[in-house]
């Protein structure tokens, strides 16, 4: 049973009330006479003094509180106080040194040594000073070990409190502050409101009896936390912040319909009976099922780790760990967490489908997407407000912005949306025209899709090509994406990279080459000519990407076209750093049982041909070829 154990109470009118007076025993004096001279020398107890002009000459230590509700009232010698002190009208407090608990002041205050505060510090437009340095609003923890600590909290509700003790009761309706109960028996039978945050942890080493006692709560804006114990709120309407129940507690909230934040951790139980809305997130790692039956929206991510949802309507984000079905969802405004398909047969919308694992999903009554990845056999199309389309490893684009990675993230972020000019100032590094990228990259590098939406995005390029400049190094260099940078050095080239980035040639060679040409009438005939190969190093440092550190500097070999006499850059391995005919030979791989049936190679810029003596069909490992066999093979370069 709950009681409270109020300490003894002495109120002063006159001289006669001061024979009852014991200042050896923890008591409450209340001061209401005026003009009156005390000759107390310790105070024991508290002292609160509400009669205007008293005078205390002779006190120097008050062992509880100290609150001066009067004016004109004189402490010349006090100099400790053990418990708080709140000064709501002026007074002299000249030799004070020392107040442990809180220290409150709504009036302006000058002392001139030193006070050494133990506890929270509150303003109210007043201007403290302490030896000439002003003093600021500071919020401590009380702890609370008695109840008559209990009695002297701010009745209105206001501070941090730790409950050690046990067998105490807290009158306050309203409290905004930091609660965290360690003790026991601790009861709250008036209070409907916390703005702040609750936590219940339990000191004992197994599962306790909830034995708190909260019959009136209906509200907390802020954080609700029950460590280890059973616990339980029956009146409790909303929770606009977290709750959170862990370290093997149970916590039931019969009349619970709103929250904010829900967390159900290892090993923890609860019960929400009416639950009916989570403004943030719903997540579970208990291993025995929670039943909601009530619940219908959860704005953020719903985990259906041990969450069973079956009225469910709304989610931010849905995360399964195992497969579920829900009858009634209709909306799901992020992504679906699951690698694999899924069949939603009441979902009418979804924020991102661009999880290639989800791809032929079942969602008959689906009627708008905000980001999709494109699937020709879904059928989807038409009801997406954003459609990506994959067209290279590391390249997707949409009508009017593209997204660099090797992977479409489940969830897309305008952080790393680029708009659409921006692309076609980098394809401008490589191409002349649009008829060029075209004929070039777009015929032979881009997957085609017959989509009117894909025309419509190869339109957009051509409509901008014109009125964009290629990007500048220096624009792209210092970007703040590694994935952009790396997808601009592919189309900067080697060479105006390596002049950029003041390359050095450590190895150069020339060789003999017999080509085999044909005059108009389209005879054959042999034409010798020397080839000459340049090898040429960077340090890695200098580019900026994280994914070339492990070797120190990065290797490319240069060669000359024998038509054009234009100069060609390739990439090779550390490897073949030491042989420029080595790797020039490298850049040309093939499978190892087709080798001995070449009979002649053929190289127009990145484009080998290889013509076979016979038909061979490729097996086993591929491999580059040697600078010995490259060269006695290749016939014919452009």
């Amino acid at each position: 049973m709950h009681t409270i154990n109020p300490i003894k109470r002495y109120k002063i009118f006159s001289h006669e009330d001061l024979r009852e007076v014991s200042t050896d025993e923890y008591a409450s004096i209340e001061i209401y006479a005026k003009n009156m001279t005390f000759t107390f020398t310790e105070i024991e107890g508290n002292l609160l003094v509400r009669g205007e002009g008293c005078s205390f000459p002779d006190l120097k230590n008050i062992n509880g509180n100290l609150s001066v509700d009067a004016g004109n009232c004189s402490f010349p010698n006090l100099k400790n106080v053990g418990g708080n002190v709140a000064i709501h009208a002026s007074a002299v407090l000249g030799r004070l040194e020392k107040v442990k608990g809180d220290f409150k002041c709504i009036v302006n205050v000058r002392f001139k040594n030193s006070i050494k505060i133990g506890g929270s510090i509150e303003l109210k437009n007043a201007e403290v000073y302490i030896a000439d340095k002003k003093l600021k609003d500071l919020k401590r923890i009380i702890e609370v070990h008695h109840q008559y600590q209990v009695d002297f909290l701010p009745k209105d509700g206001i501070f941090n409190v730790d409950v050690k003790g046990d067998d105490m009761t807290f009158l306050h309706q309203q409290i905004r502050g930091k609660i965290t109960i360690y003790g026991q028996n601790i009861s709250f039978p008036n209070l409907e409101y916390i703005q702040g945050q609750l936590k219940i942890k339990s000191q004992k080493k197994n599962e306790v009896e909830f034995d708190h006692d909260f019959p009136v709560l209906k509200k907390i804006i802020g954080v609700l936390t029950v460590d280890k114990p059973i616990a339980y709120f029956p009146e409790l309407q909303e929770v606009v912040g977290n709750v959170e129940v862990k370290n093997g507690a149970y916590a039931d909230f019969p009349v619970l319909e709103k929250s904010g934040n829900v967390w159900i951790r290892y090993n923890s139980r609860a019960k929400f009976s009416m639950l009916r809305e989570v403004s943030g997130n719903l997540i579970s790692d208990s291993w025995e099922e929670c039943h909601m039956e009530e619940l219908k929206t959860v704005k953020g991510s719903f985990s259906t780790n041990s969450i069973i949802a079956k009225n469910i309507e709304e989610v931010g984000n849905l995360i399964m760990h195992k497969y579920r079905e829900f009858d009634h969802l209709k909306k799901i405004n992020g992504v679906i967490t699951w690698d694999d398909r899924f069949n939603f047969k009441s979902l009418e919308y979804i924020g991102c489908l661009t999880t290639e694992k989800q791809k032929g999903s079942k969602l008959p009554s689906l009627q708008k997407i905000g980001h999709y990845l494109y699937d020709e056999n879904d059928g989807f199309e038409d009801f997406a407000e954003q459609i990506y389309f994959k067209v290279k490893d590391n390249l997707y684009i949409t009508k009017d912005t593209f997204y660099i990675s090797p992977k479409l993230p489940n969830g897309i972020s305008g952080n790393f949306l680029n708009p659409l000019q921006k692309l076609v100032s980098i394809l401008k590094l490589r191409h002349k025209s649009f008829q060029n990228f075209m004929t070039r990259e777009y015929e032979r590098e881009w997957i085609h899709y017959s989509s009117p939406n894909f025309s419509k995005v190869l339109h957009n390029i051509e409509k901008i090509w014109t009125s964009v400049e290629p990007i500048t190094f220096e624009e792209f260099f210092t970007h703040y994406d590694r994935g952009f940078r790396l997808f601009c050095f592919s189309y900067f080239g080697v060479g105006a990279l390596m002049e950029k980035l003041n390359a050095k040639k450590i190895n150069q060679k020339e060789i003999l080459v017999n080509y085999c040409t044909y005059d108009k009438n389209g005879n054959k005939k042999s034409l010798r000519r020397t080839n000459h190969y340049e090898i040429y190093e960077v340090e890695n440092e200098n580019f900026r990407l994280s994914l070339w550190g492990r070797e120190k500097y990065s290797y490319a070999v240069k060669c000359w076209c024998p038509s054009t006499l234009e100069e060609h850059w390739l990439w090779i391995e550390p490897e073949y750093k030491d042989d420029a005919l080595a790797a020039i030979a490298s850049t040309f791989r093939i499978h190892e049982n087709i080798i001995p049936h070449i009979q002649c190679l053929k190289r127009q810029g990145d484009l080998l041909i290889c013509e076979l003596k016979t038909e061979v069909i490729p097996k086993g490992n591929v491999r580059p070829l040697t600078a010995e066999e490259y060269f006695s093979l290749l016939e014919a370069e452009s």
